[in-house]
């Protein structure tokens, strides 16, 4: 769970989510927030982590990986992999690895239970390389002394004993969050199959390899619109979409608009 390092770094800034519905005025509307997560849904994420990297208005494309999706709608949360913004990633990994040290050895059974309460914000090891991140507790399971947290920094669930839980101090849920959500422009889900079905092949396709992400269309205030529009390519000469074979090959997505506004050389449409 770790990034790594690509372009530039001045087509991002970070926007404080300031009241309890932020996700919905973030997200397209309030029922595309990760249905699998009930923190998104309750806002609870925005409310102990409330800063979140925002693209600029004039960025025009950066290379990015593919952090989770809303399962019904082509809205996608993204890392950026850019010099900088992986430095500040790795400076925050740093310093939760040396907070969760210093907690979990001070730390007695009593300390701890207190925090034991479903969207308390915390720190948690990742079961795979037993590292710590940021995460809100969901569920606690006292029966198997075990506590259900999201990782918040990669919307990643987890099933995790109570010892490798510790608290989250201010100073690190002041840091931003470490992704940006993009609604992707110009595709549309093939409507004779499921769109679960759908979404999650374009889940797979993108988790494979990094991709180049154009900027089609920044928010507007005024039009009520308030996330970019993106395309998705393989490269930055932008000749070929990161989806291209779900529009090819498996009929799961279909090209909305024509190949010169986006500067595709041939969608097959």
């Amino acid at each position: 769970m770790t990034s790594d390092a690509g372009c530039q770094t001045s087509q991002f800034d970070v926007v404080h989510f300031a009241r309890d519905d932020a996700v919905a005025n973030a997200l397209p509307d309030s029922d595309c927030a990760l249905e699998h997560s009930s923190a998104i849904k309750g806002g609870m994420i925005t409310a102990h982590y409330p800063y979140q990297m925002r693209i600029q208005p004039w960025a025009e494309g950066f290379f990015a990986d593919l952090v989770s999706y809303c399962t019904d709608h082509p809205v996608l949360y993204i890392r950026p992999l850019e010099k900088e913004f992986s430095q500040q990633v790795d400076c925050l990994h740093e310093k939760v690895q040396a907070v969760a040290a210093s907690q979990m050895q001070a730390a007695g059974e009593q300390e701890q239970a207190g925090m034991f309460v479903p969207g308390v914000p915390c720190l948690a090891r990742y079961s795979e390389d037993r590292l710590f991140y940021r995460a809100i507790i969901e569920k606690v399971d006292d029966v198997q002394d075990a506590v259900h947290v999201l990782h918040v920094d990669y919307l990643s669930e987890d099933i995790l004993p109570k010892r490798d839980i510790c608290e989250c101090p201010p100073e690190l849920r002041l840091i931003p969050l470490s992704y940006a959500c993009v609604r992707l422009a110009g595709v549309q889900p093939n409507a004779t199959r499921p769109i679960a079905e759908v979404y999650g092949r374009l889940l797979e396709l993108l988790a494979e390899s990094s991709f180049y992400v154009r900027v089609i269309q920044c928010p507007d205030v005024e039009q009520g619109t308030n996330l970019p529009e993106v395309v998705l390519y393989t490269a930055m000469d932008c000749q070929k979409l990161a989806y291209q074979t779900l529009i090819d090959d498996l009929q799961m997505i279909y090209w909305l608009v024509s190949a010169t506004k986006y500067c595709v050389a041939d969608t097959n449409q």
